[in-house]
């Protein structure tokens, strides 16, 4: 997406430290969670959620039964993100979580950086 100069896939919101996608998978309360760094003059943050919300894939009701692993979440890193967050969910029907404040971020493993291009290339072990 024009704007986005880069991305991360990672493990962010539970309380363990140094998680890995197999203590994730266990429970350790951590969601597997997509990191962006925006060029604001191209792409502003508004711009970003307004896209995710008006994406179809995005639940407009949540499965109680959800785990934290995959649930539906936006992490929030200032009250004026969250602001911003809030006053468009307010709007769009969907059921997203708003996870406000500073979560620690954990990069995953390097397989799993690159996971919607397909894969090919996964170690045997997973």
């Amino acid at each position: 997406m024009a704007g986005v100069l880069d991305s991360s896939v990672g493990y962010t919101g539970g309380a363990t430290s140094d998680p890995t996608y197999e203590s994730v998978c266990a429970g350790d309360g951590h969601t597997e969670a997509l990191r962006l760094r925006l060029d604001p003059a191209v792409l502003t943050y508004e711009e970003l959620i307004a896209t995710f919300l008006d994406d179809p894939r995005v639940p407009t009701h949540r499965d109680p039964r959800e785990k934290a692993q995959y649930k539906t979440a936006i992490f929030a890193k200032s009250p004026r993100q969250a602001a911003i967050v809030r006053r468009q969910l307010s709007t769009a029907g969907k059921d997203v979580e708003l996870v406000e404040g500073a979560h620690d971020w954990y990069d995953a493993e390097e397989w799993h950086q690159h996971f919607y291009s397909g894969f090919k290339d996964l170690p045997d072990e997973i």
